[in-house]
């Protein structure tokens, strides 16, 4: 009997040993698991923070450059802002009808809008059309690389979802038309007027918007008088048909007072 009571007492001291040394390392846990948490916290915060700060900078102030330029190292960048309203009507209408029919109707993603492009892109078996909305192509050539990662996109959402609630439709349609590409050091849709049609964008014709905006998703491949490419034939049908509809479209109501398309091209 005292044996096994000997026996016991082992057991029970061996048992709260064991007890101690799980508690012990639970809390050490809980407490290596807070401060992790609260150190996330803090870096996401700041993260958001600087990521707001540097969004509503946009509302008054011009980047001199874009993220996508200075990652272009010691080229030559050619680029001059302009005002929207120094920007032909039919160019901001042009590039909404090519690049986002639906910009001044969804948040700033646009799920139907990717779902058809790829599609599109899946019958022409090549990449004809973007899923990306004007504001997340913003969002892109402002502020993030070039790399493809979950991070990157998430930084894009981000962006995308802050440019719309603290800029507005305008000013970033604005902002895109200056720092857009349209060649490999051309910049803006001022600078790209200037460059192939030797005007200022706000005389630009509604041939010469369309043919402009038609490059937009291959600038350094394409020039906007090319006839022969089948690529920029199909690009300028579609813009043409999203820029004068057969029927009234929610997805184009902001294109409505355009008339019939001018042949002038001076």
């Amino acid at each position: 009997m005292i044996k096994v009571l000997k026996v016991l007492k082992l057991i029970y001291k061996a048992l709260n040993q064991i007890f101690r040394i799980v508690l012990l390392t639970f809390i050490l846990y809980s407490i290596a698991f807070s401060l992790a948490c609260t150190y996330a916290a803090y870096r996401a915060y700041n993260y958001a923070m600087d990521t707001l700060n540097e969004v509503e900078e946009l509302k008054n102030k011009q980047p001199e450059q874009s993220a996508f330029m200075k990652s272009l190292g010691k080229a030559e960048i050619k680029h001059t802002f302009v005002p929207l309203d120094s920007i032909s009507p039919y160019m901001q209408k042009a590039v909404i009808a090519g690049e986002d029919a639906g910009f001044y109707f969804h948040p700033g993603f646009d799920v139907r809008a990717i779902a058809e492009a790829l599609e599109v892109n899946q019958k022409k078996n090549k990449v004809m059309f973007g899923g990306s909305t004007i504001t997340q192509q913003l969002a892109k050539n402002l502020f993030l690389s070039n790399e493809r990662s979950w991070e990157r996109k998430f930084k894009e959402l981000a962006y995308t979802i802050l440019m719309e609630k603290y800029l507005g439709k305008d000013r970033i349609l604005e902002l895109y038309l200056n720092y857009a590409q349209w060649g490999s050091n051309i910049f803006g849709c001022e600078e790209a007027a200037q460059h192939f049609y030797k005007k200022s964008c706000s005389k630009l014709s509604i041939d010469q918007s369309i043919n402009l905006v038609a490059m937009l998703a291959s600038p350094g491949r394409h020039h906007p008088e090319m006839k022969e490419s089948r690529f920029m034939q199909e690009r300028r049908n579609m813009i043409y048909r999203n820029m004068f509809p057969k029927k009234d479209s929610l997805l184009v109501d902001s294109l409505r007072s355009l008339t019939a398309p001018s042949t002038n091209t001076d």
